[in-house]
This record gives structure tokens, C-alpha cells and sequence, in this order.
């Protein structure tokens, strides 16, 4: 058992990545310097003080742990919000009253945020700002504790004094905040710590699956149109494993069958990130991007690259790349873990690449991996996330930009999700930039 669970939102790390570009690297440093506070604080056993999921920990055990764990620690920050995994941590943590005990959460401000833009269901729980430590604390409301801990590891000589200070202010607000987490901790019942199938508790599930994301309920949603283009069973070509596809497009599975069909996973990342998806046939597409109208949506084509062996489909293909509207993106799926698909990669992304020349040659480097095939589930869903946004905005301008032509009053265009504001709000964590490269310790 320990005294907090910290809950981050994790991002998918390539193989071989070298230490120090590691995206969860501050995440970790936090966590350890929080660690030793606490042990110090609550005089435990460092190893007691508290858990966070690193890389390589299996599932069941981190989620014991979140149940076992006297204090919710959740890092406030834009991706974290846009994580299912960490609203159902939220709703795992917030729920322990079934099991005997009162929710106790400590959360930190890990950048910075605005309380009007707060989930609904999180609205009354805005990170405090520390008392008596003065600067230090006027720095992490502003900057949040992600930029304080890159301040304090800037190595520059010129720049020695301000990393020495940021350190410092550091070390004041983890005092801080480790002392609130001791005070909680000592509020929660000891039978509490650790839940059990007696005395009338219900015992801690061993996935979060079932449990609903505590995040995915803005208010309003913006329109989002996915196209997916993937053979059935009965369209795969000679030779192809039919076991990840079915008898209809829902029933693509690219990343296995643990993950499930990739349409379903797509509707829930899409409605986390605060858009309404539509799945639509692919001859739909058609009408709007050869329309001279104002854009309805945003719209996203998944393609399988199997499915440009097709001549149907591979024409499709080809007409979607010559019209490449400003509001659309293509990702494609090439799964590592598909031997098959892995024994035919280079020519499978030879196809795609012959099929999207444009959204490949003209895209920035992100649109340009997502195009050339994404290896695993926890990859599409990040670019799935980020092209989206890139569309959703590409897509107002657009729109804004025939208005202003035309002399038309925006009022009278609200089907186009104009007004409907992208939750979780404003403030930029997303770890990528508009070039694609991934930024180190954002989560």
C-alpha cells in the first residue's frame, strides 16, 4: 500500500529512445523528488510513500495500486484531460466511497490551466496555490511545476543562477505539496488503505475499461467526419489473415483483438478531445470536397493499406489525394505486431505513399508519419489526436476566410461548429508541435 497514486497521462515513447528525450522524464523526476518528501514528512519507508505508473509495469499492478493508495495525485495539464485512462483513474479514485473511504486528492498544477476550462466534473477541485514560500509559489501558479523543473535544468553557465533559484522554488512547492498529501492522508480511515471482498466493500476491479472517463463530457461538441477505408473479410486480398477484419469496415482491428475495432476507439478519442464524430461511407466524401459550400467538419480518412490492392478503393484513394482540402487528413495503420503486414511493409508503404502524394509531399512531418503508416494503437491515438486539432483549425480558416469574402455574417453559419469551443480549453501541453517533433516532458 501507499500514501499517493499519481496519476499523469502517458505518452507513447519509440523504441530505443535515449534517456533524456524521454517525454516522462520530468514527469519521474517530480514524482521521485515528491517521494522523498513525503517518506521524510509521513516518516515511512521511501518505497510506501507513493506509485506511478512507469514504463513496463503491468496494468493490473498500477491499478491496484490506484486503488490501494491513500491520495489521488492527478497532474493538471491538457493532455491529461484529453486521456481516457486518466478520467477513468479519476473516477477510480473519486469512487472509493463504495469501498469504505472518502476521496482525498492533492491535484498539481503541471501547466498552466484555466479553472473555467475544468471538466465539469473536476470544476471544484483547481489546484491550491502554496502559502508563506512567496515567489516560489507565484511562479508554479503562472508556469506550473513542468516549466518550473525545466528552469531548473537549464545547464547553460550564463543561466546557472536562475536554474539554482527555479531548483530551489521547486523543492518549496514539493514541500508544500507534500505536506498536503500527509495531512489527507492522515484524514482517510486506516481500514480503508487497501480494498478487500469483506466487511461489506466491493473488491478493486482489475481494469479500468468499465469505468467512465470522468473528462468526456464537454458541454458542447464540435462536428467531426471519419472516413474509413478498409477491406471486409470478403474483400481482402488472396492470401491476407482474415482475422482482424470483419463482416463490415466496424470491424477492423488493426492493432489486435485485445484493442478492438479501431472505429469504436476512434468515436471515444474523438469525443474525449470535444468533437461529435460521424462515421461516414467513404462515397460520401464526394459531394463536400468537390462542393463549393462552406465545410460542414473537419474530416479524417483511416486507410488500411491492404485495402489500395482493391481497384475500387485504390481509386477512391487517389481522388481523396487530389482534392486535399485544407480540412482533411489521411492516417494509415501498419501494425508492428502483424507479421504479415510487417512481411510486406515496404511495399504496403509504397502504396500509400503512390495513393497520398500530396497529404505525403505537402504535409507537415507529423501528417507525413501518420500518412506513411502508424505501428501501434497508442501511436494512432496520439496523431489521431493531433491531426484532428490541426484540421478542426485548418478547417475555421477556412471557413472564416470565405466568410470574409463573401461579406457573410458568421452568426448565420453556427452548424459548423465555429462557436463550439475544442475542450479542455486554453494552454498547450499536446507534446508536438506544429513540425511533428515531440516535446520532452509534456504530458
Amino acid at each position: 500500500m501507499w500514501i499517493f497514486f499519481m496519476s499523469y497521462a502517458r505518452i507513447p515513447v519509440p523504441l530505443r529512445l535515449d534517456a533524456l528525450q524521454d517525454p516522462h522524464r520530468l514527469v519521474l523526476r517530480f514524482f521521485d523528488e515528491l517521494c522523498d518528501s513525503v517518506a521524510r514528512q509521513a516518516r515511512v519507508p521511501r518505497e510506501e510513500a507513493g506509485f506511478v505508473e512507469r514504463p513496463g509495469i503491468p496494468g493490473e499492478e498500477s491499478i491496484k495500486a490506484l486503488f490501494e493508495s491513500q491520495v489521488f495525485v492527478p497532474l493538471y495539464s491538457k493532455r491529461s484531460f484529453s486521456s481516457p485512462r486518466c478520467g477513468r483513474e479519476w473516477t477510480a479514485a473519486t469512487h472509493k466511497v463504495t469501498q469504505g473511504s472518502r476521496p482525498s486528492i492533492v491535484p498539481v498544477l503541471w501547466t498552466p490551466y484555466s479553472p473555467t476550462s475544468l471538466p465539469a466534473r473536476v470544476k471544484e477541485q483547481y489546484p491550491e496555490v502554496p502559502e508563506g514560500i512567496g515567489e516560489a509559489a507565484a511562479n508554479y501558479a503562472s508556469m506550473g511545476m513542468h516549466q518550473l523543473l525545466q528552469l531548473a535544468e537549464r545547464s547553460d553557465p550564463e543561466c546557472e543562477h536562475a536554474a539554482a533559484q527555479a531548483s530551489a522554488q521547486v523543492a518549496q512547492v514539493t514541500d508544500w505539496l507534500a505536506k498536503r498529501i500527509v495531512d489527507q492522508a492522515a484524514t482517510v480511515p486506516g481500514q480503508s488503505r487497501g480494498p478487500s471482498s469483506g466487511g461489506g466493500r466491493t473488491t478493486a476491479p482489475t481494469t479500468l475499461a468499465g469505468l467512465d472517463d470522468a473528462f468526456a463530457d464537454p458541454p458542447r461538441a464540435s462536428p467531426l467526419h471519419i472516413t474509413v477505408l478498409a477491406p471486409t473479410e470478403e474483400q481482402l486480398p488472396v492470401g491476407r489473415d482474415n482475422t482482424l477484419h470483419g463482416p463490415c469496415v466496424d470491424g477492423w482491428r488493426p492493432y489486435g483483438q485485445a484493442v478492438g475495432p479501431l472505429v469504436g476507439q476512434m468515436e471515444v478519442l474523438a469525443r474525449n478531445l470535444g468533437f461529435e464524430p460521424t462515421v461516414l461511407p467513404f462515397h460520401k466524401h464526394q459531394a463536400e470536397l468537390s462542393s463549393t459550400e462552406i465545410p460542414t467538419a473537419p474530416w479524417i480518412l483511416v486507410v488500411d493499406p491492404w485495402a489500395l490492392e482493391d481497384r475500387r478503393m485504390a481509386r477512391q484513394a487517389r481522388e481523396f489525394d487530389r482534392a486535399r482540402r485544407p480540412w482533411t487528413a489521411v492516417l494509415s495503420t501498419l501494425a508492428e505486431d502483424d507479421l504479415q503486414t510487417m512481411e510486406q511493409s515496404d511495399r504496403l508503404r509504397g502504396l500509400l505513399l503512390t495513393h497520398f502524394p500530396r497529404f505525403h509531399s505537402e504535409g507537415r512531418a507529423g501528417e507525413q508519419e501518420a500518412v506513411r503508416g502508424l505501428a501501434g494503437a497508442d501511436v494512432f491515438a496520439r496523431w489521431f489526436g493531433e491531426l484532428v486539432d490541426a484540421t478542426r483549425m485548418r478547417c475555421l480558416r477556412s471557413i472564416h476566410s470565405r466568410l470574409s469574402r463573401s461579406g457573410t455574417d458568421t452568426r448565420g453559419v453556427p452548424e459548423t461548429g465555429v462557436n463550439l469551443p475544442r475542450r479542455p480549453g486554453p494552454g498547450s501541453d499536446s507534446g508536438v508541435p506544429s513540425d511533428g517533433r515531440l516535446v520532452e516532458g509534456s504530458s
